[in-house]
């Protein structure tokens, strides 16, 4: 978990103080407004892009578990700007979780309810944010803890002629639940991305994301994942997709991730 959580911070802490210097060093690059509707698919929320107006998404993931467990999911994610330096938004879905013998059931998830502000800057940008769950999801079904989680970032952005470098960091209050859940622990985010533009829509992903125990036994969950995105000029719609793999034992053995974009 160490090295894993060394990989993944040093990652985050290269892109980011460099986000600046590199970008002011590249003549003839693109605006960062350019990239804004290009979007991070593990740490959408944790990333400093503000999206140019809204951004409203259909969902599908699927997750598979070690020991034949598995979960997924079909949800929604809205985002919109609320002024230039600043966007909030909030994503919910419909959960579904077979992991024996720890509860399993369907149902309603928790509620990501959250805000970001963006310092002005020219084409490396960094922002502050918060996010809060809303614990709506059943915790007797195996769909949450019951119990609010709180969680702040820090993250910044740097566009290049050919790349968006991109890299968070953050900490998360993590509910205790009730027994026989195990107890929680606060958690540490980190994370790192490179998004790759091809042409006026396309955007090719690579994005590498750690966070540590949240659940006593559950271990740190770090992930690479490979995702593309098929719009990124408003009004449009268009498709974007991902496939993450494991970098620890906490993580899935495996993810797919869908999602319906709507920019406007």
């Amino acid at each position: 978990m160490t090295v894993t959580l060394s990989r993944c911070a040093v990652l985050a802490f290269v892109l980011m103080p460099a986000a600046g210097p590199i970008a002011a060093q590249t003549a003839g690059g693109p605006a960062p407004a350019d990239r804004d509707a290009r979007r991070l698919m593990q740490r959408f929320v944790e990333d400093s892009a503000i999206v140019p107006g809204g951004w409203a998404e259909g969902q599908f993931a699927y997750a598979d578990l070690p020991d034949d467990d598995s979960r997924w999911s079909i949800g929604t994610l809205l985002a919109f700007k609320v002024t230039e330096q600043m966007e909030a938004g909030l994503r919910l879905s419909y959960l579904s979780v077979d992991a024996d013998p720890l509860p399993e059931g369907s149902g309603l998830s928790d509620i990501d309810l959250y805000a970001k502000y963006r310092f002005h800057g020219g084409a490396g940008r960094c922002a502050l944010g918060g996010l809060i769950k809303a614990p709506t999801a059943d915790e007797e079904e195996g769909l949450g803890t019951g119990k609010v989680d709180v969680e702040g970032f820090f993250a910044c952005r740097a566009d290049l002629q050919a790349v968006t470098l991109a890299g968070n960091l953050g900490a998360r209050y993590n509910g205790d639940p009730d027994p026989p859940l195990p107890a929680a622990n606060a958690s540490v985010l980190a994370g790192g991305a490179l998004l790759l533009p091809v042409g006026a829509q396309i955007t090719f992903l690579i994005e590498a994301s750690y966070e540590s125990e949240r659940l006593d036994g559950a271990g740190s969950d770090a992930r690479l994942t490979l995702g593309f995105q098929g719009v990124a000029e408003r009004p449009g719609f268009g498709l974007r997709g991902g496939v993450g793999l494991p970098l620890s034992e906490g993580a899935p053995d495996y993810e797919v991730l869908f999602g319906a974009v709507y920019l406007y």
